[in-house]
């Protein structure tokens, strides 16, 4: 008899499982697939777009030469005027720090005397970048400190 029951128990068992049932109470929660467009979702659909992201590259482009960026960086009241060239193209530059100006000698060569104007102790820091590479770093504190700095391709 009491192989009976076992057996019994066994195939109600059984049954249950392959009708899906898990034997939970109704309050217990689902796996069930929210439906779209209704209000217990909070999170919109997310947006698509035709274009992709930015392309963004470093160092040299094809066929030319890298840009070069000088980066002129000290303390808060430090002024400067100079006179940068290229070939026979020449560029006055002055102002206040923090000041970044761009060039595209090509396969030109390209100078620059920077003079430290104002009267303190700050420093003047010049740094020059070509391609995605700190070619230099040339600094001052001296009052009306000159620093010449030149790159050729």
């Amino acid at each position: 008899m009491a192989c009976a029951a076992a057996l019994l128990v066994a195939l109600v068992l059984l049954l249950g499982a392959c009708s899906g049932e898990t034997g939970q109470g109704p309050d217990a929660p689902r796996d069930e697939p929210e439906p779209r467009g209704e209000t217990g979702s909070s999170t919109p659909d997310p947006e698509t777009t035709a274009q992709g992201p930015p392309k963004i590259t470093l160092g040299e482009e094809p066929g030319g030469q890298p840009e070069v960026v000088l980066r002129l960086e000290g303390g808060p009241k430090t002024t400067f005027s100079g006179l940068c060239s290229v070939g026979d193209e020449q560029n006055v530059l002055d102002g206040r720090v923090p000041k970044r100006f761009t060039f595209d000698p090509g396969e030109r060569q390209l100078s620059c005397r920077i003079q430290k104007r104002d009267e303190g102790r700050g420093v003047l820091r010049i740094i020059l970048i070509a391609g995605d590479t700190t070619r230099s770093v040339q600094q001052t504190n001296s009052p009306r400190g000159i620093i010449n700095i030149s790159h050729s391709g």
